[in-house]
């Protein structure tokens, strides 16, 4: 059941990505930082190496986490691990352990390089969910790994390119 309602988060999470394009409300259009009235942020997002706002992956998962909850009325909030580019899984554990000490119900990291700090967190604050980004499934009930199948996708847009190419060159 656990294992459902973080996958159904998960799923909730990328299609608030999709609906955006779809209504009024815009990414850009919700505050990066938010107060909360009593300290506590209900869901959380763990950057990976990059800045929040890099036009890849961070921007675009993090964008997707403003989307739910502003959608669900949510507190959020983002940590970024210390040390940069040169982070380790001990500064993705305590950002981690930040967010969930804030009170977070659920924490969205991204990366494949968050897999060792999230087991640890997962396992030490069992009560709160963990979505983790381009990771993979642990075996843990408060944990889902979402991966993304870029080589399809890559394939999928080469053969629309090839296919539609002749018509857009008039």
């Amino acid at each position: 059941m656990k294992k459902f309602l973080a996958l159904f988060l998960a799923l909730a999470l990328c299609l608030s990505v999709f609906s955006a394009l779809a209504e009024a409300v815009k990414p850009d259009d919700i505050e990066d930082n938010m107060t909360s009235a009593d300290g506590k942020y209900e869901i959380a997002f763990v950057t990976d190496v990059g800045d929040l706002k890099d036009k890849s992956f961070n921007e675009g998962t993090w964008n997707g986490v403003k989307l739910y909850a502003h959608d669900n009325g949510m507190s959020y909030k983002y940590y970024k691990p210390a040390n940069d580019s040169a982070a380790t899984d001990d500064d993705r554990y305590d950002a981690m352990k930040a967010a969930a000490e804030a009170g977070a119900k659920a924490i969205v990291c991204a990366g494949f390089m968050q897999g060792t700090a999230l087991e640890k967190a997962a396992k030490e604050y069992p009560d709160v969910k963990f979505i983790f980004i381009d990771g993979w499934a642990m075996g843990l009930d408060n944990e889902v790994g979402v991966v993304y199948k870029t080589m399809k996708w890559a394939l999928c847009t080469r053969k629309n390119s090839a296919a539609t190419w002749p018509a857009t060159l008039s």
